[in-house]
């Protein structure tokens, strides 16, 4: 953990940049000795590095500062020219007049523990120094909550309740509580558009209230973009203290009855589940979610308050299906090579066919969307209707999202029609594996296949619990290393 101050590249902005060194000695224990000797370094440092070079316009003068064994260290950027490292000034008290260039290293040197110049290439250099203190003060682990608290809230009686407009800021609260500010889904950190979709019936959620008539969890459904009798189930929310409340088990199963007995409208549910762990996984498989497609390295990671997750990198998402109203008799069409493994994923579904038949193209251009999200390199490019030219219009929004810095790709293909024969072969080409399928309306189903580029995936990360699941994990693993030694 660091502290950092990104001030003006300017000399009269010395006394920020060392009122900024001394506050944050004192705040880790230092006397007022070791305060007075850390303002006289930070202004010998900051002085040198600011006369010494003439800036850009747009440029700051920036100072890191990392707690380190009894004391702290300072990092100092400095983007002059770059140092002669071995012919650095050296202060020679016997020639003071000649030697003045080398007199602040020597007053660092007197006043810390170590004073030294690092070249970080690209990023300029770096006066970096050290001091330790008689008396550091660590900075202070987070309490955990105290077990009685613990006790008392999993035992409390929550009524749950559908949500109207009038708890959306209680929405808005939980969201920060559960998961700060890394929750995927924007629109619960803003109250009027999440006002605007739970009164349209956008979003219908669960939620507990506790004795002081605060959200303290939720569950809820989100309507599809492109179907309104499909909804995304899941944005499972809950205070740290309140998540060994067997509220959380009663909201879900009333969840999967108003479905069945409601008049919403919705037939199918789809979940996206995390794979940093397997606790909603194991709550789905209870109700018996279908595991059917495997998204890849999406986004970073959420951050979960109070829980622990595996450090994976990147977030990938299990997408599961359930229709508690039956699936609608549809065919699927899917390449040979992928018909076992779908068969697998869709095998307790009897009204669906899964076919491998080949066809023509009826259409002369494709059509189809792509979808970024520039802050977390990701993309989704749709195919809305196959045409001739399919293999070059991918190729090139490829290319397009290659150029934006796109690091994981997503491809939906319709799969409502018989596919060209040498579709997989031409993915394969172009990198691309099969990754399961998904539903977008309840006519139409799509095949999902995947790109990673510029990055190292660690299919280990993944942690799931459904034997599907699992087998479709091992299988893109398999599709990935072909493509890698090809």
């Amino acid at each position: 953990m660091t502290t950092q101050l990104s001030t003006y590249h300017d000399i009269r902005a010395i006394s920020i940049i060392r009122s900024f060194v001394a506050q944050t000695g004192r705040f880790f224990g230092a006397d007022e000795t070791e305060v007075h000797q850390l303002k006289l370094a930070a202004e010998e440092a900051a002085g040198f590095i600011i006369s010494a070079l003439i800036p850009d316009n747009d440029e700051n003068f920036n100072i890191v500062c990392e707690p380190m064994e009894q004391g702290l260290r300072f990092y100092f950027e400095n983007k002059g020219i770059p140092l002669d490292e071995e012919n650095m000034p050296v202060y020679d008290s016997n020639n003071p007049t000649d030697s003045l260039e080398g007199l602040p290293f020597l007053l660092i040197e007197s006043v810390t523990d170590a004073v030294k110049f690092q070249n970080k290439g690209n990023d300029g250099w770096v006066l970096v120094f050290e001091k330790r203190f008689k008396t550091f003060q660590s900075l202070q682990v987070m309490n955990e909550i105290d077990p009685e608290v613990l006790e008392r809230c999993a035992k409390e009686k929550l009524p749950i309740t559908l949500a109207t407009t009038e708890d959306a800021y209680d929405l808005i609260k939980l969201t920060y509580f559960t998961y700060r500010y890394s929750y995927a889904k924007q629109i619960f950190y803003y109250r009027k558009e999440l006002e605007e979709a739970v009164r349209s019936g956008k979003i219908i959620a669960f939620i507990g209230k506790n004795s002081t008539n605060e959200v303290v969890i939720n569950s809820a459904f989100f309507r599809s973009p492109h179907c309104d009798t499909i909804a995304e189930s899941g944005m499972l929310m809950s205070r740290p203290e309140y998540r060994r409340n067997r509220a959380l088990l009663r909201l879900t199963r009333m969840q999967l009855q108003y479905i069945k007995e409601g008049d919403s409208g919705i037939r199918v549910l789809y979940s996206k589940l995390v794979t940093t762990h397997t606790k909603s996984q194991r709550l789905l498989a209870a109700y018996h979610f279908l595991p059917t497609s495997l998204k890849l390295s999406i986004h970073d990671q959420a951050d979960f308050v109070g829980l622990n997750t595996e450090e994976a990198g990147r977030e990938s998402l299990l997408y599961a299906l359930l229709a508690p109203n039956g699936f609608e008799p549809t065919t699927l069409y899917v390449p040979p090579k992928h018909r076992r493994m779908t068969v697998k994923l869709l095998e307790s579904v009897d009204v669906i066919t899964i076919s491998t038949q080949t066809g023509t193209v009826q259409n002369t251009y494709t059509t189809g969307a792509v979808e970024t999200e520039e802050e977390d390199r990701y993309a989704t490019i749709t195919i809305e209707d196959l045409g001739e030219d399919w293999f070059k219009w991918l190729r090139n929004h490829l290319n397009a999202c290659d150029n934006d810095g796109m690091i994981t790709i997503h491809l939906n293909i319709p799969a409502d029609h018989p596919l060209p024969e040498d579709l997989e072969s031409k993915l394969h080409s172009l990198k691309l594996f099969y990754s399961g399928i998904s539903i977008k309306t309840m006519q139409r189903w799509e095949l999902v296949y995947t790109l990673l580029q510029g990055q190292h995936f660690d299919f280990d990360t993944v942690a799931l619990y459904e034997e599907s699941a699992i087998a479709l994990r091992n299988y893109m693993r398999q599709e990935y290393l072909t493509l890698k030694e090809s």
